[in-house]
Parts: structure tokens; C-alpha cells; sequence
């Protein structure tokens, strides 16, 4: 084999190794997203290891580490329903304070902006 394809062969496996894990990252990425990846059960099972790991606690403390933690995240969710309706209103009125400055087609945008922001913010807090 000449020295010009060896290296065109090496070339072309670094090549095909750095497609190979672009799409991989890629796809793996996709797959947790849709899986949910930030869903409140998961947090919390984060939050309870990170902590178990870093404050190196026994099984009885994990215990009452696993209920607190639930616990908060109960109160943290009650905290996000009272918010939210006040959130809305906050954007609503932004948006009624902008209309007036706009020209009727940004103004039809802006309601668009307005309900993809909305849709985003109940999607985010969803229970």
C-alpha cells in the first residue's frame, strides 16, 4: 500500500468516526429529550443521589432525604400553580402595552409570540 492511501484510509476512518459520533451524541440527545429527560420524578431522583453521594448518607437517611425531597417539590409545585395565573397576566399585559407602538401585522406576530409563549410556560409547568 503507498503512503498516499494510507493516509487517505486513515483520513477517511477519522472521518467516518467523528460522523459516527456527531449522530450518535445527536441521537442520544433526541432519545432523552423525548423521554422525558427533565421530568419531576427524575429531578427528584437526582437531587436524593447527588446529595446521598455528596453527604455520604446510610440508608436511613437517604429515607428521610427522599421524603423531604418529595415534600419540597410538592410546595415547590403549589408555588408554580399560584404563580402561574399572575406569570400570564404579567405577559398579557406586556403584550397590551406593546400592541398600540405596532403595525397590524407585527401585532397579529405578536399574538403568535404571545400563545407560543404561553404554550411554553404550561408545557414547562405541566404537572
Amino acid at each position: 500500500m503507498t503512503r498516499t492511501r494510507a493516509t487517505l484510509l486513515l483520513l477517511g476512518m477519522f472521518v467516518l468516526g467523528l460522523a459516527c459520533g456527531v449522530f450518535g451524541t445527536a441521537a442520544f440527545g433526541l432519545h432523552r429529550w423525548r423521554m422525558g429527560h427533565f421530568s419531576h420524578e427524575r429531578m427528584e431522583r437526582f437531587v436524593v443521589r447527588r446529595l446521598s453521594h455528596r453527604l455520604d448518607l446510610d440508608d436511613s437517611q437517604r429515607k428521610v432525604l427522599e421524603d423531604v425531597t418529595h415534600r419540597a417539590h410538592q410546595q415547590i409545585e403549589a408555588i408554580h400553580d399560584e404563580a402561574l395565573p399572575r406569570i400570564e397576566a404579567v405577559i398579557d399585559q406586556a403584550c397590551q402595552d406593546l400592541g398600540p407602538a405596532l403595525r397590524p401585522e407585527q401585532r397579529a406576530q405578536l399574538d403568535t409570540i404571545r400563545a407560543e409563549a404561553l404554550d411554553r410556560l404550561h408545557r414547562r409547568h405541566a404537572p
